[in-house]
């Protein structure tokens, strides 16, 4: 090597970059709650490794007022404070003086990306009790960049008083667009809402949802504030994990707690790399750091079921040391086929099929992230491993599973999945419903007050319950439970306090008889008073859960309904007999009451539904100021109940849950007589179920499904009317449906039975087949023909 070539190499460049750098960091997209997040995170992490948690651990959060000529936004904390040292680390752009696991902080980027996209001065006060001062530093962007350096002055203030301890971050000149956003109206209720997710387990206490084991839902009780305002944490409205359903002889709970450990594995607390003990390296095979730790690992958390329906709402949340990455994620519902990587949807596919209600947290404090914490690294060895763990490595569809050659899918998602997979009303599955049809909209509208936190009666599952067992008890042609409602008659000497005739001897006085003892004087027949009276109708009655919930409307105020059928006949104030009946209760509360034996249901058809609207249009009318009519208010308060539409849309839900519930009680009956039954229907028939089978899985062996009976699955509503007719006797007598057929023995009674049962179906697959443009009056029928096999139907579901 030459003399000129060995200056050469032994000449260096300076990579020092400009503090302008600093500003730069301001231009990465993020929003102003992730800003926050960065800061607060930081509070956290201090929170989170304190021995001492005798005091409440507090953040508060300053944001800019719409009235503010010099905005600012600040994050004080009382947590131990940092020394000069940890100061000045915690401030270095790419330092971080925190392990790479274990603390929500990484990168040590976080807090200059935060603060340098929120303003252009920052200020940081901090001090530990027992300090004399506080250490105060003042972070100028422009001014660093004007003087080419990183240093910026250090100052100290004496506290007033030494136990004070704690850290202040307060930023000035804020951005432009980041203070006008933070000035909108309601942006801090968003910027609450977003934290409230985030960190919904650091900011929950322990038990927080009744019914759920303290285990997996305990958080650690963290404090935050926005602007004064508490920020709570978004709770998962979920069943009770006492709540179940049985599949296949076996009782599965709502709740599935989950804890995965796996084996201890060094980590590298430089990069964040993880490698076997067994190796017996001393230094990181990624990197060559030195700085190797043994951790223990787990997959812990739970999964579970959410109490409505949603078309976004539901999801697994993956956190990280307690802050939440990914919020309802969805992948664990796809399977990924190994052999050419092609994603296979498994949930949601039942009706409707574009919501789904199954939920869960999953901490996985072991697997990268990306430097935003928006998602974790989904190509790492420890999330595939994960995923794995979680929902097993096959299907999730039994049926898929055996065809892709896969043992039943035993994973803690598939067991919930198997549970709650479909969206049947009753017990079965776990839906409220109204007697015919799944109330998810109101499910739905109750959620929205769980999540509210305003209505303490929506915090347990109880009202989503009783809506589950009024389903099925209106199913059984509304058998409820007789309550006591007395005695029984009295007798007739207690009615006249005289001794029967005949009830003595008849030859005269008995003087060496007991003396007759004189009845006692009757007591007075009590007076039925009125809050007896409706605790009668009460007792007798079941709640209407599809018209339970709040009514606002403008001008006439809010009230909270509750609706019940009672077989009790009603009595208003002059004690004539009526349909239905309002009490006022206290507050907002509003009873309605409707009698489903009176005649005017009974005889004439009108729907108890119809009347309770009335009566409660009839009760926000008496307020009405502008002399609107009453039935205007009815319309306005028919449009608060989603679940009344007979809307076209709304019976295709119908009529497509109904038909599942069919096929699924005809599926076991089909099986043993699959291939003869099969040769007995129309061409027509066999053709569609074929096309049906075709457009739903591709790689169905259409053969195999023939053979084991699992054609039924793909039947339209007349070809389930061609099995009817071709087997009857499998299918009638309260197999499948109610109609009688066996008892028979004239043909023609018995052919005129099997019509009755088929009738409904054709007019469903008439209404299925021919799309758009009914008017009232057929979209009325078809909801009367619904109701019609809805109660033909054979079970409970």
């Amino acid at each position: 090597m030459s003399t000129d070539a060995a200056q050469v190499l032994s000449e260096e460049i300076d990579l020092t970059p400009s503090p302008q750098l600093l500003e730069a960091l301001g231009d990465i997209p993020y929003k102003p709650w992730q800003c926050l997040a960065e800061l607060i995170d930081n509070s956290f992490d201090d929170f989170l490794t304190d021995p001492d948690r005798s005091e409440a651990q507090e953040v508060w959060i300053t944001l800019p007022k719409p009235s503010d000529d010099d905005p600012i936004v600040g994050l004080l904390d009382n947590g131990r404070g940092m020394s000069l040292e940890t100061l000045q680390s915690a401030l270095k752009a790419g330092y971080s003086g925190k392990r790479r696991y274990g603390s929500l902080g990484l990168f040590g980027m976080g807090f200059n990306i935060a603060t340098a996209r929120l303003g252009h001065h920052t200020e940081v006060r901090t001090t530990r009790a027992g300090d004399p001062d506080w250490l105060v530093v003042e972070i100028d962007l422009r001014r660093l960049a004007r003087n080419d350096s990183f240093r910026t002055p250090l100052r100290r203030e004496p506290k007033q008083d030494i136990s004070e301890h704690g850290t202040e971050v307060i930023v000035r000149r804020l951005r432009t667009e980041i203070a006008e956003d933070l000035k909108k109206a309601n942006r801090h209720a968003s910027v609450r809402a977003d934290l409230g997710r985030v960190y919904s387990y650091l900011l929950r206490g322990e038990n927080p949802v009744p019914g759920v084991p303290d285990g997996p839902m305990a958080g650690r009780g963290f404090r935050l504030k926005v602007n004064g305002k508490t920020v709570s944490p978004r709770l998962p409205c979920v069943w009770s994990a006492s709540r179940t359903v049985t599949k296949e002889g076996r009782e599965i709970a709502a709740i599935r707690s989950v804890d995965i450990p796996l084996a201890s594995a060094l980590a590298c607390m430089k990069c964040g790399h993880w490698q076997s003990p067994d190796l017996a390296l001393d230094r990181c095979a990624e990197c060559d750091g030195d700085d190797m730790q043994l951790r223990e690992r787990r997959i812990h958390g739970w999964f579970g079921v959410q109490r409505y329906l949603d078309e976004s709402d539901y999801g697994i949340d993956f956190l990280r040391n307690g802050r939440k990455i990914r919020i309802g994620d969805r992948s664990l519902f796809s399977w990924e086929n190994p052999n050419d990587g092609t994603q296979i949807p498994e949930y949601p596919v039942d009706i409707p099929a574009t919501q789904g209600r199954i939920v869960g947290e999953i901490h996985l404090d072991h697997v990268p992230v990306g430097y935003q914490k928006m998602d974790f690294n989904r190509e790492s060895r420890d999330w595939r491993h994960a995923v794995v763990a979680l929902r097993g490595e096959g299907p999730m569809r039994p049926k898929k599973a055996k065809l892709a050659g896969y043992p039943a899918n035993t994973s803690p998602l598939g067991e919930i999945f198997k549970g709650y997979q479909e969206n049947r009303p009753g017990a079965g599955c776990l839906i409220p419903g109204n007697g015919s049809t799944a109330i998810h909209d109101t499910a739905r509208e109750w959620g929205t007050k769980f999540h509210s936190g305003q209505h303490p009666e929506f915090l347990s599952d109880e009202i989503w319950y009783q809506a589950v067992l009024a389903h099925d008890e209106a199913r059984n042609g509304g058998e409820a439970a007789l309550r006591p409602t007395g005695a029984g008659s009295p007798s007739l000497t207690g009615r006249t306090g005289l001794t029967p005739l005949g009830g003595g001897s008849t030859n005269g006085p008995d003087l060496g008889a007991t003396p007759p003892t004189l009845a006692p004087a009757p007591e007075p027949e009590p007076v039925e008073t009125e809050e007896q009276r409706f605790d009668r109708y009460r007792a007798d009655s079941r709640q209407v859960f599809d018209l339970t919930g709040e009514v606002t409307l403008p001008r006439l105020g809010r009230k909270v309904v509750r609706v019940f059928d009672t077989r009790t006949p009603l009595l208003d104030d002059r004690e004539r007999q009526v349909p239905s009946l309002a009490r006022m209760g206290k507050g907002v509360n509003l009873e309605v009451f409707v009698h489903g034996e009176h005649p005017v249901f009974r005889e004439y058809g009108r729907d108890p539904r119809d009347y309770a609207l009335m009566e409660i249009a009839q009760t926000l009318h008496a307020f009405e100021p502008d002399g609107q009519k009453v039935t205007a208010v009815a319309a306005e308060v028919t449009r608060q109940f989603p679940d009344q539409r007979v809307t076209e849309s709304a019976l295709r839900d119908r009529a497509d849950s109904l038909l599942g519930r069919v096929r699924e009680l005809m599926g076991p009956i089909v099986a043993p007589m699959a291939e003869e039954l099969w040769e007995a229907l129309p061409e027509a028939v066999r053709l569609r179920a074929e096309r049906d089978a075709g457009r739903s899985d591709a790689s169905l062996d259409w053969p195999t499904v023939v053979k084991d009976g699992a054609f039924v699955t793909h039947l339209d509503a007349a070809g389930i009317a061609a099995v009817v007719r071709a087997r009857p006797a499998s299918f009638l007598d309260g197999a499948v449906f109610k109609t009688s057929w066996n008892g028979w023995s004239d043909n023609a009674v018995k052919d005129r039975q099997v019509a009755q049962t088929v009738r409904p179906l054709e007019v469903v697959s008439e209404f299925l087949t021919e799309p758009g443009g009914k008017t009232r009056l057929e979209l009325s029928l078809a909801r009367i023909t619904f109701d019609m096999l809805d109660q033909s139907v054979a079970g409970t579901v």
